[in-house]
């Protein structure tokens, strides 16, 4: 029996056989993206992540997917995405949190092809503002960046998609005390910068993956100062916002799929009823998002951990007690880090609504 295994070799040779066409249908099981119309629908009118994706940014300079962080399900999905074919002729750049902006150098060869050192590319997660609390040692992490370096393998060097690093460029060899922390706390305006800067001012079409708090857009009417409704308020450009999370009624929804609010139960369920959302009582889901992306029901979830061996290298360990002693954290290194976790996602607590 031939093995019909998807290697990165074939995938790499599937990419390279012109598959990546945005009008064509693509191979690697992705189907062909909804047009614009489709999206009006009601709940029942659900699309893959890429095609959700695809689809907006052909009206859209800005999609925006909320993370969650450390979740599997999520970053499964994102794999799903980044591997479409279709994406690197609809997108130029992915503008992402968990990468410390002081090593944009790194990441643009190391997305490009060129080798880049392990000890030299761990810098860009390991480095953030959110150290030592995040460290996004988890190997999800690491693997999206691998897989965009794949995707963008066998295209040219004007089609290949960017990845900017989102977080703001602190130093960590020049931070001795609390007070070299405060010019990097901004962390939402420093995301703004960075797409005003190397996507809008450009005339580019970015994919956002954040936080969801930092991708939602403002309700009307209100003032927000985070990421993306700084973007919308400073600069008129409407973002595609999805946002992933899970409610009781979708029990019986395909997992993966995404449903636009507009036209649906979802534009005014309140988003307290959500779980993996940062909702807030008595305000609507479509205030906030355009779809959600949902990957299943409390107890379907899984979380993606670090190989607590990781913490055995003592220079790493010794800089990141160093780190909690500059910010005065509270979290238990020891227990947090070098100690093993179930895969279990933990049980979201009751809607305090």
């Amino acid at each position: 029996m031939t093995d019909q295994r998807l290697t990165r070799r074939r995938l790499v040779s599937l990419a390279g056989a012109g598959v990546a066409t945005v009008g064509g249908v693509a191979a690697l099981g992705a189907t062909p993206a909804a047009s614009a119309s489709d999206n009006a629908g009601t709940e029942n009118n659900t699309n893959s992540l890429a095609a959700a994706v695809l689809t907006a940014l052909r009206r859209h300079r800005i999609v925006a997917i909320g993370e969650i962080h450390g979740q599997q399900e999520h970053h499964d999905a994102l794999q799903t995405l980044l591997l479409d074919p279709r994406l690197p002729a609809m997108v130029d750049d992915i503008v992402v949190e968990f990468g410390n902006a002081l090593y944009q150098p790194i990441m643009d060869r190391f997305v490009a092809g060129p080798a880049v050192e392990d000890r030299d590319l761990r810098l860009v997660w390991r480095n953030t503002t959110q150290s030592p609390v995040a460290t996004h040692d988890a190997s999800m992490y690491e693997q999206f960046f691998r897989t965009v370096r794949a995707a963008n393998w066998p295209l040219p060097e004007n089609k290949r998609m960017r990845v900017l690093l989102g977080d703001p460029p602190v130093d960590w060899t020049r931070v001795s005390t609390r007070d070299d922390l405060l010019p990097f706390e901004d962390r939402d305006g420093h995301l703004v910068s960075v797409i005003k800067r190397e996507v809008l001012d450009k005339g580019r079409r970015a994919l956002v993956c954040y936080g969801s708090r930092h991708v939602m857009h403002a309700p009307p009417d209100e003032e927000w100062d985070t990421g993306v409704a700084q973007i919308e308020q400073q600069t008129g450009q409407r973002a595609y916002v999805i946002l992933a999370g899970s409610h009781p009624r979708l029990a019986s929804s395909p997992r993966r799929t995404v449903i636009p609010a507009k036209g649906t139960w979802l534009e005014s369920a309140d988003t307290s009823e959500f779980n993996y959302l940062p909702g807030q009582c008595g305000l609507p889901f479509g205030a906030v998002a355009d779809a959600l992306l949902y990957l299943g029901q409390v107890g379907e979830q899984t979380q993606s951990l670090w190989n607590p061996a990781t913490y055995l290298d003592p220079a790493y360990w010794t800089e990141l007690n160093r780190r909690k002693a500059i910010k005065g954290s509270p979290i238990d290194l020891e227990r947090q880090y070098r100690r093993e976790h179930p895969v279990a996602w933990p049980t979201p607590p009751d809607s305090p609504c």
